[in-house]
């Protein structure tokens, strides 16, 4: 469609494919506000009837593809291909009484075609392409194949504390679990990938290629299961035993949640072209870079690396999919498939909380559907290089990719010698006193963010080349650092323990 975007983007001066993006995903608010005057406003009771179910995701199939041909052109084939050809396989392999067959076929095929999209179109700069979507689902059929496979499981009761969110109804509980959630209830689990995602029987291929092309996440996400999807299209969250007053609230709350999504990203988007751009990594690999100050280096590297991580900081919530029930005040909360949550990130004190903060749905996916796979292996470390060596490869086959997961590693280790070593030593001082606690936070955001944003400059580089000239302007002083922790933790002692006094009778 670059003969509507090509105009626009002459006039604004953003790239084609950028302003393609934003429109891609801009259009699923309207999206969201038919379908939900179509369905929501004038549905009176629940559940609803399998042609309304029909008719809802027939709805949902054509938006997707619309949109997705709007973005892709003519190379929407390669996302309708995949999903056909991966049905197909779990089709012959449950008909051939072999799930296992059909779940590996899955991840084989859809591995093989987004790594041979990532050969034939990768450039030196980063591509906006039919491999974007094509990434998010190759995630989503694998997800959806591991489901299927999980279905062989005899159906259980799952029981577990009463939560104040109310979403589900405590009759969905008798389903299917996934093997790795066994002991975990289901009211603590994630609205994306609750306890009831394993499939007994292969939904209708409608269904699926619908769930894949859903309007607000087939581009960039977030992922979620299918069963979340169906479970969305049989029943209206907000009308449940609900009176009119109870359901102009859920729409106030929804639509509260929603402007809220979309000020802040506007807000990040300013801030990303007004400073972001000022300060892009390329810049670090300029003579007019090398000539500045140390310090000054050191600064720009860190500002150039923050607006790497905000380049990827919800319609969904629009749609109502992410309804998540009510608080303890009846407050309805829409959050359930948010995929970052920016007030944690950029108060993060720590790098595991920047990472539950920060991509969460795809973290969790990568969690259920890798991590908890691993687990055979008998060894988190192991598991946990798994995961980042399957993430670094599905981003692409740059070698910065894995470099990047590999040094943010380090640096989370780094960071966990430095809280052992030095958290005895300023609890008595920051359990006593406000501003020694408020001055300890401060450090370690501080600490926090020069680790992160010096970490991920190589995942915008792209190249190895590059990278290590960026490095080599500061002296590579992040690695240097991390190496003279890591190796001064083996070295010197451990911090000592007092033993308690034994009472005297």
């Amino acid at each position: 469609m670059s003969f509507i975007t090509q105009p626009i983007a002459w006039l604004t001066g953003i790239p084609e494919s950028n302003l393609r993006l934003l429109l891609t995903i801009g259009g699923a608010y309207p999206i969201a506000r038919m379908y939900r005057k179509m369905y929501f406003d004038k549905c009176e009771s629940t559940p609803v009837s399998s042609a309304t179910i029909s008719e809802r995701n027939m709805f949902m199939l054509v938006a997707g593809l619309s949109l997705s041909l709007f973005f892709n052109g003519t190379d929407i084939y390669h996302s309708l291909l995949t999903v056909a050809v991966s049905y197909g396989i779990l089709h012959l392999g449950d008909r051939q009484g072999n799930r296992f067959l059909g779940t590996a076929g899955v991840w084989v095929f859809n591995s093989i075609y987004l790594l041979a999209g990532y050969y034939f179109t990768q450039t030196d700069e980063y591509d906006v392409t039919w491999t974007m979507p094509q990434c998010i689902l190759c995630l989503r059929l694998m997800g959806f194949s591991f489901d299927f496979l999980d279905g062989e499981k005899v159906p259980v009761k799952v029981a577990g504390p009463v939560s104040e969110k109310k979403a589900e109804d405590p009759a969905a509980h008798q389903t299917n679990i996934r093997p790795t959630e066994e002991k975990k209830a289901p009211n603590q689990l994630p609205l994306s990938f609750s306890d009831d995602t394993p499939l007994t029987q292969l939904p209708d291929f409608v269904q699926v290629l619908a769930y894949c092309f859903f309007p607000s996440a087939f581009l960039v996400g977030p992922q979620f299961s299918f069963s979340l999807y169906r479970r969305w299209l049989a029943v209206n969250p907000n009308l449940v035993n609900a009176t009119a007053e109870q359901r102009e609230e859920a729409e106030n709350a929804q639509m509260r949640y929603v402007f809220r999504c979309l000020g802040l990203a506007i807000v990040y988007l300013a801030l990303q072209q007004g400073i972001g751009s000022q300060y892009p990594t390329s810049y670090l690999l300029t003579d007019e870079y090398a000539s500045l100050s140390f310090f000054r280096r050191a600064w720009i590297m860190v500002v150039a690396g923050k607006f790497v991580f905000n380049k990827y900081i919800g319609a969904c919530a629009y749609f109502g999919i992410s309804y998540e029930g009510h608080d303890a005040d009846g407050n309805s909360l829409y959050g359930g498939l948010a995929n970052a949550d920016p007030v944690k990130y950029e108060t993060a004190t720590s790098i595991d909380t920047v990472i539950a903060a920060f991509n969460v749905n795809t973290n969790l996916w990568s969690k259920y559907y890798v991590f908890k796979r691993l687990k055979f292996m008998n060894n988190k470390l192991i598991s946990q290089f798994g995961t980042l060596a399957f993430l670094a490869i599905w981003h692409g086959f740059h070698a910065a990719y894995f470099s990047t997961f590999f040094t943010e590693f380090i640096a989370v280790m780094t960071e966990q010698v430095l809280r052992k070593r030095l958290l005895p030593l300023v609890e008595p001082y920051t359990q006593k006193n406000f501003i020694a606690l408020a001055a300890w936070k401060f450090i370690a955001w501080a600490t926090c963010c020069c680790c992160l944003y010096y970490s991920v400059i190589q995942f915008d580089l792209l190249k190895i080349g590059k990278t290590l000239t960026a490095y080599k302007q500061v002296y590579f002083l992040g690695h240097l650092i991390y190496a003279a922790v890591l190796i001064a933790d083996k070295f010197l002692l451990r911090p000592m323990i007092r033993p308690s006094k034994a009472k005297v009778n």
